[in-house]
């Protein structure tokens, strides 16, 4: 008999090993992502037309080996391919490679193209034509380590595609994985009853349960045949498939005592879910409203009180870390919807990460790990009872037990920032220091950083090794907010993380802006006795570098009574400090002016007269080439760049490695004879160009501008450069 390969996605081999043996296929035989299987041809036109698993379905043709193109090429001009395509047809060749010498899949098909073309040619046929947009034929063509399988895709396209779905949803669920997902939250076993989608979007889910309910083949409404123009297409056999299938769909469609429900907060989502059902004339089966989680108990659902039935819904979500917390909060508002409202129902809950699912606050009975695309997700399947109720902490309350719940790692950082704050007791009460460093990767599993700002938290993730799996980074990662949260006794939401986000190649801080107002998270902080606007969830600094603590209290000693300039100022801390010291003048340049405005507010918020202080909005490298030319002198600059910026509003690219003799020589000779240059730069790498000589002093005091909270790690080097007195 011949055989064919089924393909289905990872972890579902099983669910269509079952369905295969359900539509009379004897003996399947599962594989990596396929099954194996021998069938008569009626068997296998019942698989393309009933198959609610599979993805596709190979006929093999040819198995050979070739370990280079023109093995590849020989081989493929040795088939008949005048009993697959027609002469004077078209035809497509999709290709896939697996450890194999053979691994440009392009170059792969576009060689069997040639075999193909050139056999049609040397047999006086006309030539077929390469077709992308619903060829004649497809031909598969998979290597695996040198070993090559040819196959014609019996129905040309991936067999998900049901032709009901004319628009979805940003990212919306592929049918055949909606169908595996309702197979195992149990739906295909008693298709009766109440099943409601409650954040439905395209409608998948709900079209899916529909066709499993009233027995309507996947394949009936699929508009592209691809078998129709094969050569050895049997179409009588095939149309007395069709036949049958029209038949039980007619007769499933009479069934009663199935409600499909969904909704969604979306209109755009719910009029494309209402125009898919039209497609396959289930309207009436089918009804969906427009209405957020929050609004389901004024949907008016036909539900009846005493009504149980399935939930099933694949919350948004995304791939960016960045957004973890909304997603998170959007699942703890489903858990709540679940307990509130449909307590004695079953739930199937698509889930991400783990920490979603647990946002729930409901046990999972069983869980099944799937892949929707490229993202490893769980199923849960849930029993809405109160037994399996779990009370978790909201994120505005204090958690006082937090310490019964830690794993023994958690533990040791719990113990580790216990020690830091005890350690730090003493220095931080002498000074009245309200915002100060606790943390800072400490302990080689939690590589973050924890600041302190008044009431307020602050983490900050540092860059995860390579070798360290993207989610347990992100779990440690809750631990440590957990934790602090726990050890300073705040609720959650004065927690703030900062963590690392995969963009095109990198990993940045992911900015998150709720507010249309741009200062809504601004609050103020104090030090020293001045005051301090500091933003902890908007920026990837948060507006006050507290490692400069000393530094601050260094240069206003020095500016009372001076003209201080203060370039790459960031938000001006440093030059709030020198003019409530008595500074004459502070000049502030940065080329953000978000920046500027911010540093003007804080100028603002400790009662400093404008009128005495410059804020320039300028490249910093071109203004100081500028101010030499003016020959504008100063009596204490403070110069502090950034490691590098690829700014499109500068000139070039600025590396402070490269660029920094220039930068001190330029604010040298910007610099009063009796005045002072404070250098200063947070690269790691760094090493200082610039040495003491005739005519200058050089001198590090990165010691003097440690504080204790940074004495493990200092983020910064400082050097305090002056003209030797004897100097011309």
């Amino acid at each position: 008999m011949p055989q064919f390969i089924a393909t289905c996605a990872k972890d579902l081999e099983y669910l269509l090993v079952d369905e295969l043996k359900s539509l009379q296929i004897d003996n399947p035989k599962e594989g990596l992502s396929q099954v194996k299987f021998e069938s008569d041809w009626a068997g296998a036109y019942r698989v393309l037309m009933w198959s609610r698993v599979a993805s596709r379905l190979f006929y093999p043709i040819a198995t050979f080996e070739a370990k280079d193109d023109d093995m590849l090429y020989q081989q493929a001009s040795l088939i008949d391919w005048l009993q697959h395509i027609p002469s004077g047809g078209c035809f497509l060749v999709n290709s896939q490679s697996f450890r194999s010498k053979l691994s440009h899949t392009q170059y792969i098909s576009q060689r069997i193209k040639d075999a193909i073309v050139d056999y049609f040619a040397d047999n006086d046929e006309k030539r077929p034509d390469v077709e992308f947009h619903e060829p004649d034929v497809v031909i598969h063509c998979r290597v695996k380590r040198d070993k090559v399988t040819l196959s014609i895709d019996l129905a040309g396209q991936a067999l998900h595609r049901r032709g009901y779905r004319i628009t979805g949803g940003s990212a919306p669920i592929k049918e055949n994985l909606a169908a595996a997902l309702l197979i195992r939250a149990g739906w295909s076993a008693e298709p009766q009853g109440v099943i409601y989608d409650p954040m439905c979007g395209s409608g998948t889910f709900l079209l899916e349960a529909a066709l499993m309910a009233y027995d309507i083949a996947p394949g009936l409404h699929r508009e592209h045949n691809g078998l129709a123009r094969w050569q050895q297409f049997n179409a009588p056999l095939w149309q007395q498939i069709v036949d049958e299938a029209k038949a039980r769909a007619e007769q499933g469609l009479n069934k009663s005592g199935v409600t499909i429900i969904g909704s969604d907060i979306n209109p755009r989502a719910v009029r494309n879910a209402q125009m898919n059902c039209a497609l396959l004339s289930l309207e009436e089966k089918i009804k969906v409203f427009i209405g957020g989680i929050d609004q389901v108990e004024q949907l008016a659902l036909p539900i009846e009180p005493e009504e149980k039935g399935l939930i099933i819904v694949n919350p948004p979500y995304s791939e960016r870390l960045g957004e973890f917390e909304e997603v998170k909060a959007l699942y703890t508002q489903l858990g709540q919807l679940l307990k509130s409202q449909f307590v004695g129902w079953r739930a199937s809950v698509l889930s991400p990460d783990k920490a979603f699912g647990h946002a729930l606050g409901v046990r999972a009975k069983k869980i099944y790990k799937f892949n929707n695309g490229s993202i490893p997700c769980e199923l849960l399947n849930l029993s809405i009872e109160e037994k399996q109720f779990v009370q978790r902490v909201s994120y505005n309350q204090v958690e006082t037990d937090f310490k019964e719940k830690l794993t023994d790692q958690a533990l040791q950082l719990c113990h580790r920032l216990e020690k830091n704050r005890q350690k730090l007791k003493k220095y931080l009460n002498s000074e009245n220091i309200s915002c100060y460093r606790i943390y800072d990767a400490d302990l080689p599993d939690y590589n973050a950083a924890i600041d302190v700002y008044g009431d307020k938290l602050h983490i900050q993730e540092y860059r995860p090794p390579k070798n360290i799996d993207e989610k347990l980074a992100l779990r440690r990662l809750k631990d440590i907010e957990r934790v602090a949260a726990g050890v300073f006794q705040i609720p959650r939401n004065q927690v703030y993380l900062k963590q690392r986000q995969k963009q095109k190649g990198d990993w940045q801080y992911q900015t998150q802006h709720t507010n249309n107002d741009a200062h809504a998270n601004d609050f103020l902080v104090e030090e020293a006795g001045r005051q301090f606007i500091v933003n902890l969830s908007d920026f990837l600094d948060t507006g006050l570098f507290l490692d400069h603590r000393k530094t601050r209290q260094l240069i206003a000693e020095q500016a009372k009574g001076h003209k201080l300039l203060n370039l790459f100022c960031y938000t001006a801390s440093i030059s709030v400090y020198a003019a409530t010291a008595g500074a004459t003048s502070t000049t502030n340049v940065d080329l953000s002016n978000t920046y500027l405005d911010w540093a003007k507010r804080n100028f603002n918020k400790n009662h400093i007269n404008l009128q005495k202080h410059q804020f320039i909005r300028e490249d910093c490298v071109q203004w100081l080439a500028e101010a030499v030319k003016l020959d504008e002198k100063f009596d204490v600059i403070f110069l502090d760049p950034p490691t590098f910026s690829n700014s499109k509003r500068m000139i070039e690219h600025f590396d402070v490695q490269r660029s920094h003799p220039v930068l001190i020589e330029q604010c040298l000779q910007l610099l009063n004879k009796d005045g002072i240059l404070y250098f200063s730069n947070n690269f790691q790498k760094f090493e200082m160009m610039v040495e003491s000589s005739e005519r200058i002093q050089v001198k590090e005091i990165t010691s003097q501008t440690v504080t204790p909270d940074f004495a493990r790690r200092s983020l910064h080097r400082c050097w305090q450069i002056t003209y030797k007195s004897d100097a011309v």
